[in-house]
């Protein structure tokens, strides 16, 4: 983790241009007096050191555009990304079992087919264009829900649940999408296992067969496409959020990236990173675990 936490600060590092630059435009005296002020003209080596000092005391700096301390405005980020991130995850992961069972249980079969190939056509797509299209259809022709998922000061995610929507649906259906092409070769591997086989020529009822035989073999394949899964919804949520306007870590990492805050962007990218190495941690002792048993 700490080579990939020192990735992400050495690529921030090497953005085209400093928040200097971009306050002072073509002024380059000011720009140098800003990057001063700034301790933006220390070597790269002093203040990588100086950043690990501060993230291992629990300090992830303070943003340069305004002063304010980085960790509690990524916490209350963090906060409303997971009031869409989660719901998106549950419905990814329930639906990507369901149709990776789907697609094995009728292999060879027109409905498998067809499945695969609309699966297919949406992990194509691009989360732009998917919630653009979204919001088209919700918002615009039926008028479901807002066009733009916007928070008032102060206000929780859960005090408007319909603004969530449409951030939801846009993590959530190219998730499906692309886990269940994922989850297909295990899941296809286990249903033509001979113990599966024979209980489906018994004639034993499918949800039987799905919850003694099939689904408890599948743990250590679910474990690691769900990490994966959630892993990509939190970096889907950059794009899907920035679109919407929605105040999640993602607007705010995209925003500080525009602005060059550059301790703003390594202080959400780097609980990013955390949170996506854990979850392949827990993925990881999930199949060990049941490798042992």
């Amino acid at each position: 983790m700490g080579a990939v936490l020192t990735g992400l600060f050495l690529l921030t590092e090497m953005l085209p241009s400093d928040l200097a630059d971009v306050q002072a435009g073509a002024d380059v005296e000011r720009a140098e007096q800003l990057r001063h002020i700034y301790g933006l003209d220390q070597p790269i080596g002093v203040r990588l050191w100086d950043w690990w000092s501060a993230v291992f005391s629990g300090d992830l700096g303070h943003s340069l555009i305004d002063g304010s301390p980085v960790w509690p405005r990524v916490a209350d980020r963090l906060i409303n990304t997971a009031a869409i991130a989660m719901p998106a995850i549950l419905i990814a992961a329930v639906a990507t079992v369901a149709l990776a069972l789907v697609l094995s249980w009728n292999r060879g079969r027109p409905v498998a087919t067809r499945t695969s190939v609309g699966l297919a056509a949406c992990a194509g797509l691009p989360e732009a264009v998917l919630t653009v299209a979204l919001v088209a259809l919700l918002s615009v022709r039926l008028g479901w829900v807002p066009s733009v998922s916007l928070l008032a000061p102060g206000q929780q995610p859960w005090d408007r649940v319909e603004i969530l929507l449409l951030p939801v649906l846009s993590l959530a259906i190219p998730a499906i999408a692309w886990s269940t092409r994922m989850l297909k070769g295990s899941s296809d591997d286990i249903v033509s296992l001979d113990v599966v086989v024979s209980a489906r020529l018994r004639g034993m009822p499918a949800h039987r067969v799905i919850l003694r035989h099939v689904l408890p073999r599948m743990r250590g394949p679910l474990a690691q496409v769900f990490a994966v899964m959630a892993a990509g919804i939190l970096g889907g949520s950059v794009i899907v959020e920035s679109l919407l306007a929605y105040p999640g870590i993602g607007q705010l990492l995209s925003g500080a990236v525009a602005a060059r805050d550059t301790p703003m962007v390594q202080g959400a990218g780097l609980v990013l990173v955390v949170v996506s190495m854990s979850l392949y941690t827990a993925a990881d002792l999930i199949v060990d675990k049941g490798r042992m048993t």
